[in-house]
């Protein structure tokens, strides 16, 4: 007799499956958001460290295919070769 004079109540399942969705692809994104952040660090953590350390590399020119090869027989400051 009481379920009777109880009003019924509306099905939310589907309202609670959509929002535990929303909440997933939400965490998803939050996610991506801090790997994102994380790898742009570690870009900014390895530029720095590769201007800080230099070497060879960052004095050969990018713009030539072999930039190495005028390394080996180059001349010095005094004007003598460094292959002697």
């Amino acid at each position: 007799m009481t379920n009777m004079l109880k009003p019924k109540m509306p099905d939310t399942s589907a309202q609670q499956e959509a929002m535990a969705r929303q909440e997933a692809l939400l965490e998803k994104q939050e996610a991506r958001a801090m790997q994102e952040e994380a790898d742009k660090q570690r870009a900014l953590q390895a530029s720095l460290k590769a201007r800080r350390t230099g070497g060879m590399r960052s004095l050969i020119s990018p713009g030539r295919l072999n930039a190495q090869t005028g390394i080996e027989g180059s001349v010095g400051l005094t004007g003598e070769s460094s292959n002697v």
